[in-house]
């Protein structure tokens, strides 16, 4: 289908194309109340700002586009091309506009990461969006694995504490214990973890800082001077809690250490008066956690698969950006 002939596609230039996103945003949020749907005002920094494109029919808003990236553990540096239309407008041809042109521009100017991994792109569509996996496997990409995220109902888990293995304890988080902590993560996610994006110790603390700082309920289990496994739970909204990490260091897998941390952490976020608690995970981990977590609790609520596209046409590995 083509696109509206009347279609322009121009750059974002401050609140009055602001105004013009948070129009879409509004329509998207009617059909997908959890859409994210980030933008120039959740991170101005210019060099994402130039891959911001606002597109109107005549004076109408009808979508924009937006672009993220990373580099990952194994140096893979990744462009997540994001995209939305107004529902209202969807089905000609839009949408495919806006991605090939943000394929072109990072193609032309892409941005500056570190890394010695090739550059790809990659997209997201949940499973409830048939209509946006269809136009990136049309665009050329294809799925390499799907986050899957469960929620455990406390109420109906009603779960309980659970002990530690023999030698293992819990004790008082200073300073020293979370660097030590930080450095058990990001040893836990090193190499076969699906898109893990490595931390530094200072980013680790701004989250911390902004996200995660009530520790009464996270649970860390120590032998001796060692981290064996941590379990981090937050404080979410309208009685949901959160667990973005959950990480066992290699020598004290298969005893039994993941259950109980898992079990204990929902126990402390129900006594906290919080309803649920949701996780993700993916679908084709090698530790099969998706079982695991279905077996401790939690159901399945929804797949979020993700796709990616080599960078050049030929897929061979581009050349390092100007």
């Amino acid at each position: 289908m083509t696109m509206p002939a009347e279609l322009t596609l121009s750059a974002y230039t401050g609140d009055g194309d602001l105004r013009a996103i948070e129009a879409v945003r509004s329509a998207v949020r009617t059909i997908k109340p959890d859409a994210w749907l980030p933008g120039p005002d959740t991170d101005p920094a210019p060099e994402r700002l130039r891959y911001c494109r606002i597109a109107r029919v005549g004076e109408t808003p009808v979508g924009y586009t937006w672009m993220d990236w990373w580099t990952e553990w194994n140096g893979t540096r990744l462009l997540l091309v994001l995209g939305y239309v107004h529902p209202r407008w969807r089905r000609r041809g839009i949408g495919g506009g806006l991605l090939a042109w943000q394929i072109r521009a990072a193609r032309q100017d892409p941005p500056v990461l570190h890394g010695d991994g090739p550059y790809v792109f990659g997209g997201n569509a949940d499973t409830d969006q048939p209509d946006v996996r269809d136009l990136l496997e049309r665009a050329g990409f294809r799925l390499v694995f799907t986050v899957v995220e469960l929620e455990c109902d406390l109420a109906e888990t009603a779960p309980a504490p659970v002990p530690l293995p023999d030698g293992l304890v819990e004790r008082n988080l200073g300073e020293a214990e979370h660097r030590l902590i930080h450095a058990a993560i990001e040893e836990s996610f090193a190499t076969g973890a699906h898109a893990h994006v490595p931390r530094t110790f200072e980013e680790y603390r701004r989250d911390v800082a902004e996200r995660q700082s009530d520790t009464a309920l996270w649970c860390v289990a120590w032998d001796g001077e060692q981290v064996a496994g941590v379990v981090i739970n937050e404080m979410g909204d309208s009685g949901t809690g959160v667990t973005p990490w959950v990480a066992v260091r290699a020598p004290y897998r298969r005893r039994g250490l993941a259950t109980a941390l898992v079990r204990t952490g929902l126990a402390r976020c129900a006594a906290a008066g919080l309803e649920r608690v949701r996780i993700s995970t993916v679908l084709e981990n090698a530790n099969q956690t998706v079982g695991f977590y279905e077996r401790t609790g939690y159901r399945e609520v929804l797949r979020r698969p993700r796709y990616r596209r080599p960078f050049t046409e030929d897929g061979d590995r581009p050349g390092e950006p100007s």
